[in-house]
């Protein structure tokens, strides 16, 4: 008896010595599907004098791909359990651990659409809640962007579908006309400019694939707080954090997509990992994606024009991130991300009529040089120190960014040929914040820094022609942002950047282009550009039902002085129109959450001394240096019916003038887009399975008339209207097997995009594409 009571207490032992109290489960959404990174926090609730002890192993923990959590080797005792992350309602219960127990606690977490706790850091370079931001800001949540990808990769319409202010797309690799509020938006990754302001190639909007972005922050309206080409707002790509729950884990996807009205020759392919983990103080994210595209089709079946299309399309991308937690406050992150996308065509143009007939493929083989992005190189290497010293944290950033792009052969050029952007932008940003606390009623902190870039532009032929001369643009800025909280409920932010550049232009010679002759020996000079820019805004936040705001703010751009350059008509650059453009924006806003309703609206006027718009001089869009205004308002509204049914709807209304001669006249179309009307329906039939309806209405714009001859101007055409449907469903087997199947325009809509009828080109005239598949698998450990 006594051996085998002995024996009985050394196998028990073990048991009790390494036993764990653990609490663990999974956090979906309310459509049961599991949500990654959200974020779990541990708290003691002890009173007395056990509180300091457990407040001192206070934990956060994550969830992973599959949206598993975990906490270990807790004491016994109370705590409250919060899970929140961004675009999700925060949710907190309360555990009870005693002796060698193990809980399991599941959460479900709500959308915050419109939710003025939802965290933003674009707006001021720091973290701080919609509630306190006093200006329109869009924020697209990795929910959103896994739905939309799921229906096609392509980011112009992923972030057309979703903004209400920004022009619907043109269903190729460019983002001609796509316009924020009627003027151009800064786009960047990760703060880091992927625009090329000195000549816009209208290809940043395309400059990374989405399966790496976690979410989009979108700040509506001119600002300055990251310098030069943000005119009609910013868009920052923010790419995805490590998942630091667990050691590794992994997700992969593989896609087939093509036409469902002929898809013969359309059949594409997509394969995408994702590898991400944490081990000790290092945590990782690595991705790899490929794609290969199919020739597109319109609703007829016939295959789409070549032009700047994205069929038979290679795209590739590689993600890094790797963080290392010094200690706890204290962490250095290093990223880079590779992107490429080409196209080798079997087909060639046909010939179309602008009004009459569209242009489609036709097989044939195309000349000169693959169109697209060879590379796109981004990286930066961050440090950041959460107390520098009492009351004030510091993040330096260093970055690069090595962008190139071919554009279509094209006999415009005398003798034919492919031009390329090649733009290297080198970058360093020393951004401080210091908290202040004056008196109970005044509290606040200051947002300040340097930023230092320098940005190298040209635009060559690939044949070795140099068509825009060389741009050196080396900017300095200092600037500081105040936010203060008046009686807790009304905040006051104001902020001023001086701008500081120097341009340098070298020698140059024109070349011949359409109906200009060329030949023009221009001589260089440096530029000089010192300009303070300012903004001011006040936002009352005390009632979630009415969260009103009012703002001023300010913008410098350089705008695509290239294309100035490369038609000079004198000797000297110091000769030529190259004053920046100021931008005025003026906004009134508000907020609303009540119950299951989340409304926003906006109204605002922009105005400027110069203006962006192109017009038509001999057959070459040339820069039109007028004085602009534009006017508008938007509105978005969110409705949750039950659980799992929701409606989402947005709208936007947009008017702009030019003033020549002493007239006031309409902007074109390549600026100023018809109303836009959105709306999505989801529901969630039974827990495993998601369904979304997306339905997009672009409206008229017929207020131009025709010259004589019965032709209208450039980006001066009649705009009808027209409206599609897209389908999002996923299945959920099992938390880690998940099936997605998409379909663009599901109605098989036959209708030309807003610039294919506005630019009066016939070389934009295509028609969009039918209706088309994007079928996924996606498996995660």
């Amino acid at each position: 008896m006594i051996r085998r009571f002995l024996l009985l207490s050394l196998l028990v032992l073990p048991i009790g010595v390494f036993a764990q109290r653990v609490i663990n489960g999974q956090v979906t959404d309310k459509k049961g599907s599991p949500l990654s990174n959200i974020v779990l926090t541990l708290k003691g609730n002890f009173q007395g004098a056990a509180q300091a002890r457990l407040q001192a192993q206070d934990k956060t923990s994550q969830t992973n791909l599959t949206g598993f959590y975990s906490f270990k080797g807790l004491d016994s005792g109370s705590y409250v359990l919060t899970a929140s992350g961004v675009g999700y309602q925060a949710v907190s219960k309360s555990v009870v651990l005693s002796g060698t127990q193990e809980i399991t606690v599941n959460f479900t977490i709500f959308s915050a659409a419109g939710d003025l706790n939802e965290v933003v850091v674009t707006a001021s370079r720091n973290a701080e809640t919609l509630k306190d931001v006093p200006s329109s800001v869009r924020i697209l949540n990795s929910k959103q962007i896994e739905m939309q990808r799921g229906i096609s990769t392509d980011l112009n319409q992923i972030l057309t579908y979703n903004i209400p202010a920004l022009t619907l797309g043109t269903n190729t690799v460019v983002n001609k006309g796509q316009t924020l509020r009627g003027r151009n938006a800064l786009v960047m990754i990760d703060g880091i400019p992927q625009s090329t302001p000195l000549r816009n190639g209208e290809r940043d909007f395309r400059s990374i694939d989405p399966f790496v972005i976690d979410r989009i922050e979108v700040i509506e309206g001119s600002t300055a707080i990251y310098g030069n080409g943000a005119d009609g707002g910013i868009i920052n790509y923010i790419t995805k954090k490590a998942d630091t729950s667990k050691k590794f884990s992994s997700l992969s996807e593989l896609s087939s997509m093509g036409s469902l009205v002929s898809p013969k020759h359309s059949i594409g392919t997509r394969f995408s990992q994702l590898f991400t983990g944490k081990v000790n103080q290092l945590d990782y994210v690595w991705s790899g994606t490929y794609e290969k595209t199919g020739v597109n089709k319109d609703a007829d079946g016939k295959v789409v024009s070549p032009f700047q299309s994205l069929s038979e399309t290679t795209s590739k991308n590689l993600y890094a991130k790797l963080g290392y937690n010094i200690n706890p406050k204290n962490r250095i992150e290093v990223m880079y991300n590779y992107y490429h996308t080409l196209q080798n065509s079997s087909y060639v143009d046909s010939a179309g009529i602008y009004g009459v007939r569209p242009i489609t493929g036709k097989p044939g083989t195309p000349i000169g040089d693959k169109q697209g992005t060879p590379y796109n190189h981004n990286a930066y290497i961050q440090y950041t120190n959460q107390e520098l010293f009492k009351g004030t944290s510091l993040n330096v950033n260093l970055y690069l960014q090595d962008f190139y792009s071919i554009f279509e052969y094209s006999d415009f050029y005398k003798p034919a040929g492919n031009s390329a952007i090649a733009s290297k932008k080198k970058g360093l940003r020393f951004n401080f914040n210091t908290q202040y606390h004056i008196l109970d009623q005044l509290k606040g902190d200051v947002t300040y820094g340097l930023d230092m870039l320098n940005d190298v532009t040209k635009q060559n032929l690939t044949d070795g022609r140099e068509f825009v001369p060389e741009m050196n643009m080396k900017n300095y800025a200092p600037y500081a942002q105040l936010r203060t909280f008046l009686f807790e409920n009304l905040v006051f932010k104001a902020g001023a950047r001086y701008e500081n550049i120097q341009l340098g232009v070298p020698d140059y010679t024109t070349i011949p282009f359409g109906n200009y002759a060329g030949g023009v020996a221009v001589k260089g000079a440096d530029l000089s550009y010192h300009t303070l820019v300012y903004n001011a805004g006040l936002r009352y936040s005390k009632w979630n039902l009415f969260n009103p705001f009012v703002s001023f703010s300010q913008s410098f751009s350089l705008y695509d002085l290239g294309r100035t350059l490369r038609l000079s008509a004198v000797d000297d650059v110091s000769k030529i129109e190259t004053k920046a453009i100021i931008t005025n924006n003026y906004e009134l806003g508000f907020s609303s959450n009540w119950e299951r309703l989340n409304v926003t609206g906006a109204y605002y006027v922009s105005t400027s001394a110069l203006g962006s718009s192109l017009k038509d001089v001999n057959g070459v869009a040339v820069p039109e240096r007028a004085p602009e205004r534009v006017t508008g308002f938007e509105a978005t509204a969110n409705y949750t019916f039950l659980p799992n049914l929701s409606m989402s709807v947005g709208y936007s209304h947009l008017q702009g003038t030019k003033e020549v001669n002493g007239k006031k006249l309409p902007l074109p179309t390549t600026r100023i887009g018809p109303d836009k009307f959105t709306t999505s329906l989801s529901y969630a039939p039974i827990k495993a399975w998601d369904l979304s309806l997306f339905w997009i209405y672009s409206g008229s714009r017929k207020e131009f008339t025709p010259d004589a001859k019965g032709n209208y101007a450039l980006g001066e055409g009649p705009v009808n209207s027209f409206n599609f449907f897209n389908l999002y469903t996923a299945y959920h087997f099992t938390p880690k097997a998940t099936l997605k199947l998409g379909i663009d325009n599901l109605l098989n809509a036959d209708y030309y995009p807003v610039l294919s009828q506005g630019k009066v080109r016939t070389d934009s005239y295509i028609k969009a594409n039918g209706a088309r598949y994007n079928l996924t698998m996606a498996y995660a450990f």
